[in-house]
């Protein structure tokens, strides 16, 4: 016997008894339907954004970017969204007005967590818009702060980008040749990434191969990712 029940499908054999659970959330047929198109998306040789994206992102799924100190007004400035059918938060990517790739992500912890679709390796970077920087951002004294801030993940380039001179992301912790092109004219980097294992070991190795580059290089070590700190907290650490 299969059921169909509110949270998914559930399987009883009466001669073996529970064969397993597997979660459908609240789907419907059409929802399943188009949830499978929208997939098919990340096969595409075109990068484009799904649908039904929508930059109208519901209040339940924006609690995710609000922890992150990220009103809606910032985040319709980067043009963050939402697709229903992928229930997922998506994040465009853009370089030089246009798109080059997205990252989805869940916030019911469904999996993957994180859906991500690139042109290529070498766009995998967010750079925070210095257009809404804050004030503060303008009044580093000669020779203070970092000329580039590097971090993991967009919500924290955002969150830094309002602070330092110049930020990005490059989406994870593995960075390639032309990912980390995004030094180039920066004298002194600071490399920012989250606290967990991976981070620590990301960060070494960033710190280790843009110094050999010849880059004045520093890692800031913190407890929380970045994006969970005030803008006076990360204008002190970056100090």
């Amino acid at each position: 016997m299969v059921s169909n029940e509110e949270r998914g499908y559930r399987a009883y054999c009466f001669r073996c008894g529970p064969r397993g659970f597997v979660a459908h959330g609240d789907f419907s047929i059409d929802q399943l339907r188009r949830r499978r198109e929208e997939f098919a998306l990340l096969q595409e040789a075109h990068v484009r954004l799904p649908k039904d994206f929508t930059l109208d992102i519901p209040t339940s799924e924006a609690v995710w970017l609000y922890k992150a100190g990220i009103n809606a007004t910032i985040a319709r400035h980067y043009g963050f969204g939402y697709s229903a059918s992928l229930r997922r938060v998506v994040i465009p990517v853009y370089r030089d007005g246009a798109l080059v790739g997205f990252t989805a992500r869940s916030t019911i912890n469904a999996k993957p967590k994180y859906i991500e679709r690139m042109a290529s390796p070498a766009h995998a970077v967010f750079t925070a818009d210095p257009a809404i920087a804050l004030p503060a951002t303008e009044d580093w004294p000669e020779g203070s702060g970092p000329d580039l801030v590097i971090t993991e993940d967009i919500l924290s380039a955002v969150r830094v980008g309002r602070i330092a001179k110049r930020c990005v992301a490059l989406l994870g912790t593995s960075a390639n040749e032309y990912q980390l092109a995004c030094a180039e004219g920066a004298r002194t980097i600071a490399i920012w990434l989250d606290p967990d294992r991976a981070g620590k070991k990301a960060a070494f190795k960033r710190e280790r191969t843009l110094a050999l580059q010849g880059y004045t290089t520093k890692r800031i070590r913190t407890e929380q990712d970045p994006k969970y700190y005030s803008n006076r907290e990360i204008r002190r650490l970056l100090s």
